[in-house]
């Protein structure tokens, strides 16, 4: 066979490899350690992560037109699933199943990418720019960031981190500490007893329904956006209000007083109960409501 013929027939053993990938289903296995790191990465497409009672990693799916192949690695106490491509991976649509042991930690990175994590309680990190992320079940550490997508978190009872530039954020059936923004969209907190929270919007509205610690903290800030609080009637306190524009109504205790006579801005102190817990609430122009826990 002569160089040419021998080149031309390793070219098409090679186009006819990777046309077999593309759009093939795949399902791959890993042991993996109980409470190991599991990093995934899917530029574009879905990748759906679910804690199961196996010592293992498995991912199933299904690549798209563009894809080389799948990718994992490592060892029992780190382990990388990953979806190689030629050339630009964004317009690349895999979608991705991967179980991993129920203690893991995982890391996931996507681009146009929706992502479900659902079950895994050793700490959730996720981030993606164009697309939803979703994590339910009762992880310790959750840190979600999208830049055009939903965020939605619930069953936290540790610490929880949820961003989103275009997107609406909701931390549901959570507790201890959470730290929640938005630019434009809709920004709702609603659980148990919280620690520290903070949350901040600039043109959305912000809601928050739960009950506080002894000594907690709860900072709540938006610019246009309107901030509506609700507490148990027991809650015990400490409150500090203000608002340029807006308009205070107050379930809780007194009526907001203007600041200065000379600008519409309302400034409202006061405490309820024993005091203890600290309660600040700021806006430019939205209005502000505390309402009582019915």
């Amino acid at each position: 066979m002569s160089t040419k013929l021998a080149v031309l027939s390793l070219v098409a053993v090679f186009a006819a490899a990777t046309t077999a990938s593309a759009g093939a289903t795949v399902e791959q296995r890993r042991p993996a350690s109980p409470d190991g790191l599991v990093e995934i990465e899917n530029a574009s497409g879905s990748i759906r992560v679910i804690g199961w009672d196996q010592a293992e990693v498995m991912v199933q799916g299904t690549l798209g037109h563009g894809a080389t192949g799948l990718h994992l690695s490592g060892g029992a106490r780190r382990t990388r699933v990953e979806v190689e491509t030629e050339g630009n991976p964004h317009g690349v649509r895999s979608d991705i199943e991967v179980r991993v042991p129920v203690g893991s930690r995982v890391q996931i990175d996507g681009f146009q990418a929706e992502i479900t994590v659902n079950g895994v309680k050793g700490g959730v990190r996720a981030e993606t720019v164009n697309g939803a992320i979703a994590v339910t079940g009762a992880s310790k550490d959750v840190d979600v960031q999208s830049v055009n997508g939903t965020v939605e978190v619930s069953g936290s009872g540790g610490r929880v981190h949820a961003e989103s530039v275009n997107g609406r954020v909701s931390v549901k059936d959570a507790g201890g500490e959470v730290d929640a923004s938005t630019v434009n969209g809709i920004l709702s907190v609603i659980g148990g007893t919280f620690e520290r929270a903070r949350l901040e919007t600039v043109s959305g509205e912000l809601r928050f329904d739960g009950a506080l610690a002894k000594n907690a903290t709860l900072d709540a800030e938006t610019v246009s956006g309107s901030v509506e609080m609700t507490l148990p009637a027991s809650v015990s306190a400490d409150f500090s209000i203000t608002t340029f524009s807006g308009n205070v109504d107050n379930e809780l205790g007194p009526p907001a007083q203007k600041a200065s006579q000379w600008t519409p801005e309302k400034e409202l102190s006061f405490s309820t109960g024993t005091g203890g817990a600290k309660v600040n609430v700021q806006t430019l122009s939205g209005s502000i409501r505390l309402r009582k826990k019915r």
